[in-house]
């Protein structure tokens, strides 16, 4: 029996990352290339068309992007870190390359995608309602209440990255100062490493960062500890408003999570109150690099 692919494209600000899966979320096939932002929007649709020819949309296609996402119109409206491709028709300039109806396209949020995929066949595969957190260039949420990926009237739901933790804290990309993004993503991480003089020349620093925290109780444990302590404080808002009790942390800088947890928990518990903390998991995502384009492609299929 023929077996239907369905097509799911990560758009990011230095790679896309797509792939196929059939309708269980197994993998078919994978596909990664660089993005080329400086050659212009046209050149990374022509990119992400090319991706999803490659790897056999003929049905639809579900793309994930960072920033706030017009549902109405596909586009994105405002991204920080992808901010030559504010304001571009993503969804018809990628239907018109493919001959697909623009129905056929279904664009969102990546971290919504990523949280999507997870609680599909992820970390969250078993939990009702969870919350995502990537951590990557910036810091993403995907939030599922009820079982359902909930992005809200305006699409904007569970953008943990820009919740404010400190007033006075670094300007941020959104205009803003202080969200938890400038605190806690990879970017800051190597950021706040530099400040310290550990090494954070190159990605793979974080690795060797984070190893080093596991290994020795120096420098590198405590950084990590005041890092997770920084995310753990926003995620204190959020136990606060919707008692959620998990918390996927995925991204590149989310292999971190267990030398970032009890920073994590000391932050949660000088930002919420009660008994429930006792009951909050925070576990690592499950699905690495393919979990946004396997949640996009699951929205391209429901």
């Amino acid at each position: 029996m023929h077996t239907q692919r369905f097509v799911g494209i990560d758009l990011g600000g230095t790679g896309i990352k797509a792939g196929a899966c059939d309708e269980r979320g197994t993998i078919l096939e994978t596909r990664s290339i660089p993005t080329g932002l400086a050659e212009g929007p046209a050149a990374v649709l022509d990119r992400m068309a090319q991706l999803a020819r490659e790897l056999g949309a003929t049905r639809g296609v579900g793309v994930g992007s960072p920033g706030l996402i017009d549902h109405v119109n596909g586009r994105v409206l405002e991204s920080p870190n992808l901010l030559s491709m504010q304001g571009v028709p993503m969804r018809d300039e990628i239907a018109r390359r493919l001959s697909l109806p623009p129905a056929s396209v279904v664009l969102e949020n990546d971290a919504n995608c990523a949280g999507y995929g997870e609680h599909w066949c992820g970390a969250g595969a078993n939990e009702t309602d969870m919350l995502m957190i990537t951590l990557g260039t910036g810091v993403g949420g995907g939030l599922v209440l009820d079982g359902r990926m909930y992005a809200g009237p305006g699409g904007m739901a569970g953008e943990i990255g820009h919740v404010c933790i400190d007033p006075d804290g670094p300007p941020c990309g959104c205009g803003r100062r202080g969200c938890v993004e400038q605190f806690a993503s990879a970017t800051a991480a190597t950021r706040r490493a530099k400040e310290r003089g550990l090494p954070a020349s190159n990605p793979g620093d974080l690795k060797l960062l984070a190893q080093m925290a596991r290994d020795f109780d120096g420098a590198e444990r405590a950084l990590l500890f005041e890092i997770g302590r920084d995310l753990g404080r926003g995620l204190g808002m959020v136990v606060c408003l919707l008692d959620l009790r998990v918390y996927v942390i995925g991204g590149g800088f989310g292999a971190a999570t267990d030398v970032l947890e009890p920073g994590i928990r000391a932050g949660l518990r000088e930002r919420s109150y009660g008994d429930r903390l006792q009951a909050v998991r925070i576990v690592p995502a499950l699905l690495g690099a393919n979990a946004g384009w396997i949640g996009a492609a699951r929205r391209a299929m429901r």
